[in-house]
């Protein structure tokens, strides 16, 4: 199993291309704190996340960061805070409200993200 680092405040995904590769109904099950997201090409993308991030901080997806390609698909397994996804770094740009327990499609394109309680 593969440890990686992701988001600017170091959360660490132990896995994640075969955790996000889980169906929604498993992960709605399980005990679960992350926001699942990919990024890269579309036709093959690579798995992103983030463990149990701080609240209220903006978080740049560290993947795409100083980058031209956004993450997308975003996947909100937080059962008690909403995401605001961004299109730019710093939490600029376009914001689009992601709800708790809720998955988005392909078309969400995304730099950075906020987490507020719900």
């Amino acid at each position: 199993m593969a440890d990686h680092t992701h988001g600017a405040v170091g959360q660490i995904c132990r896995d994640c291309e075969h955790a996000a590769a889980l169906p929604g109904a498993a992960l709605s099950r399980s005990p679960l704190r992350d926001f699942f997201y990919q990024y890269g090409d579309s036709a093959g993308p690579t798995a992103g996340a983030l463990e149990n991030p701080e609240q209220g901080v903006c978080i740049n997806t560290s993947e795409v960061e100083g980058k031209p390609g956004t993450a997308f698909s975003p996947r909100n397994q937080l059962p008690d805070a909403d995401a605001m996804v961004y299109s730019e770094e710093d939490c600029q740009g376009v914001g689009t409200k992601h709800d708790p327990d809720a998955e988005l499609g392909p078309e969400v394109t995304f730099k950075s993200v906020i987490f507020e309680v719900a």
